[in-house]
């Protein structure tokens, strides 16, 4: 399971911080024992004494007074071990993932934690920007959507109700490497629509990047020319499981900027990685906005919804003012 680098690095720096809190927590419980016993202490004082001593005993061949010394020592742990109990001491700090003890890895994997936590952090992060509470499945109105046909012989209705069902396949069946282009004027419900599949998606612990074409394009442009030679952005537009990208074609369009958008579709479709767009545009202005070879990758490769019907927004703020 594929996340962002910089959502991989904050799960696992959060796995440590844990780790690191549950020992700074076990110390000063441990601190607060030998305060309220101080013979701790002194067993310990005594423990290391007699460790010294049967070492140099067992080096010269003194083994019968070395294991007089060893009975001791095995005296002084019961006794130690029996105050740190009754003072209820854990034996190790407790950390709260058992299978790696927070240390982010087992068996040379990343443990279950970590993923757990990073999907978390992809859906906070995403729910941060959008709202993903209300942008579901199940709150997608087609009630909104006219049943007067067009002049094809299909109601904007049956349409958005068609593209419905398979943006729910979409959710349902991911990941498949399949990808979706969402074509159609402003207020159709198609950023709802790929919020509600990233619902679903994180929900089933799969990562996600979300962002407008032209944030995400800025950005992009901006660590291209970083001196620092830091590739988070682009290395998480191009390892996430799932790309939504928003409004393609408001971003302001440069020679670069076409390159960036080129990159991002060929290279997620080299590693069958899916990707949903959302536009205003129709493949003809992608193909003129882009070029050719941006445009043949969508139509070879995504499965095109074109969105049609009256404006929700401007019939919501219509009602509202009734």
């Amino acid at each position: 399971m594929a996340f962002s680098n910089d959502v991989l690095r904050e799960a696992l720096k959060q796995v440590s911080d844990r780790r690191k809190k549950a020992q700074r927590e076990f110390e000063k419980q441990k601190s607060d024992i030998y305060e309220a016993h101080p013979e701790l202490s002194d067993i310990d004082n005594q423990m290391q004494i007699k460790a010294s001593r049967a070492a140099l005993l067992m080096f010269s061949g003194n083994t019968f007074e070395a294991e007089k010394l060893q009975k001791e020592l095995n005296e002084l742990t019961v006794q130690k071990a029996r105050i740190l109990k009754s003072a209820e001491l854990p034996e190790v700090p407790e950390c709260c993932c058992k299978k790696c003890n927070d240390t982010g890895y087992c068996d040379g994997k990343l443990c279950e934690c970590v993923t757990d936590l990073a999907a978390s952090l992809s859906y906070t992060s995403l729910l941060g920007d959008m709202p993903l509470d209300v942008s579901t499945f199940d709150s997608f109105d087609l009630d909104y959507y006219s049943e007067e046909k067009n002049e094809k012989g299909v109601s904007p209705r049956r349409q958005m109700s068609a593209i419905l069902k398979i943006c729910r396949d979409f959710a349902e069946k991911f990941p498949e490497g399949k990808n979706l282009l969402f074509t159609g004027s402003s207020g159709l419900g198609k950023t709802h629509l790929s919020l509600a599949i990233a619902n679903e998606v994180l929900k089933k612990g799969h990562s996600v990047v979300y962002g407008s074409a032209q944030n995400l394009i800025t950005e992009v442009s901006r660590e291209t020319f970083d001196r620092s030679g830091s590739t988070a952005k682009i290395d998480s537009l191009n390892s996430c499981e799932l790309l939504i990208l928003d409004d393609l074609g408001t971003e302001f369009s440069t020679q670069l900027s076409s390159s960036i958008v080129y990159n991002i579709i060929n290279t997620r479709l080299l590693r069958g990685l899916s990707t949903v767009i959302s536009t205003n545009l129709d493949i003809k202005q992608i193909n003129d906005t882009y070029s050719e070879r941006v445009a043949s990758r969508i139509i070879g490769s995504y499965t095109v919804c074109p969105c049609f019907g009256n404006d929700i927004r401007l019939i919501k703020a219509k009602k509202a003012k009734k």
